[in-house]
Parts: structure tokens; sequence; C-alpha cells
């Protein structure tokens, strides 16, 4: 049985690794999304991640930010909001289960920021995130995303990672 004072630290963790990838993907900031995970992660995102991988065999963290790199960098605004935390402490299992509602955007014309229906992506759905202790630190060890739904123009998501092929260095 763990603590009410350590139950609420575990939590205020999990929390924080959910805001460090949110905050990390949209900052394109790709030390901190990293940091978010354990070297060995196992992925399932559904369709979005089923051709990096199956799902039921693990990964190098580092492959799966490259991955994400891919795709993210060749948007040029993402929001993803992840809320309603629901933190599971049983025996040896430490997950969180949350909301996700994440806007992907690609203007038109750089300076006009207002977006038709044909530059925004919208997708939600609901993270489950089980986590494990590295060095003192909750990390990521295994991430299903479930869409619920989606809306908008889903060719950004083919179109996203041409363009962030093209602005690699």
């Amino acid at each position: 049985m763990v603590s009410t004072e350590k139950a609420l630290l575990i939590r205020n963790a999990l929390i924080d690794s959910y805001n460090n990838y949110a905050e990390g993907l949209d900052s394109k900031n790709w030390l901190m999304v990293r940091d978010c995970f354990a070297d060995e992660v196992y992925i399932d995102y559904g369709e979005i991640s089923a051709a990096t991988g199956a799902p039921h065999i693990p990964r190098a963290a580092d492959d799966w930010i490259e991955q994400l790199k891919s795709v993210i960098n060749g948007f040029d605004v993402t929001r993803h909001a992840i809320t309603n935390h629901r933190v599971l402490l049983k025996d040896t299992v430490v997950s969180c289960r949350a909301y996700l509602s994440a806007d992907h955007v690609l203007y038109s014309h750089a300076d006009n920021h207002v977006v038709d229906d044909d530059q925004i992506v919208t997708v939600v759905g609901e993270y489950t995130n089980d986590y494990q202790l590295c060095g003192g630190q909750w990390k990521i060890c295994k991430s299903v995303l479930v869409v619920n739904w989606s809306r908008g123009n889903m060719a950004l998501f083919t179109t996203a990672p041409k363009r962030a092929a093209r602005y690699q260095t």
C-alpha cells in the first residue's frame, strides 16, 4: 500500500510527464519529449503507429522520438491538450489515463494565421501510459492511444512528413 503522500507525489510526477510531453511536442523540444520515456518503450497508437512497429514489440525510445519528429516537424503549429488524468497505483502497476485533444496546423500563407478547415486536423482520444521508475524519475514504458474521433484534413498527416523531410538538416 502506498502512503497518501507518496501517491500524491507519484500523481504529480505523472501529470508533469504528460504536460512535458505535450509542451515538448508543441515547442518541438525533442529533448523534453525524449525525457518522458524510458529507454525501451511499447507504443500502440493504432493506425498512427502501426507502420512503425508492432505494439507488442519494444522499441528504442530514440527511434520513437525520430518518428514523432518526422511528423510533428512538418506542421507549423500543434497544440496538444491532455486533461482529466486518472492515476492507477496498484501493486507494481503505475499508470495514468488522460484525454487528448490535439490540433495540427499547416498554414496556407505564413503571414496569415487564420486557418480554414483544409489547414487543420484535430485528433481526440485517450492515452493510457504505464510508467517505471528510472533514475528516480517516472518514465513512460508503454503508451497506448485510442483515437475516438478526428476531424479536418486528414491528408495533412501525409503532407507533414514530406514537408518535415525537406527541412531536415
